[in-house]
């Protein structure tokens, strides 16, 4: 794995499936102590750069992994890469 900081954000118009796919990964990272910077973004154009049709998503290092509902805690860590 490359030492490269690791950048997960979180997409979506600020509701509620999006505010818990937020926690949901909160959780994730928090629980497994993965380096990482988390954000939340509910910017429009944000969106569309990382071509999001469905919210709530999720990017990894700029690269869209996620969307469309709110992912399960094993789902997140499959994402990661966390065992």
């Amino acid at each position: 794995m490359s030492d490269a900081p690791v950048t997960i954000e979180v997409l979506g118009p600020g509701c509620a499936r999006c505010q818990e796919t937020y926690r949901v990964v909160r959780h994730v990272v928090e629980q497994s102590d993965f380096a990482c910077t988390l954000t939340k973004s509910e910017a429009i154009d944000r969106m569309v750069a990382l071509g999001v049709l469905q919210t709530p998503a999720i990017a990894v290092n700029g690269k869209l992994v996620f969307a469309g509902r709110i992912p399960k805690v094993d789902e997140v860590r499959q994402l990661l890469g966390i065992a």
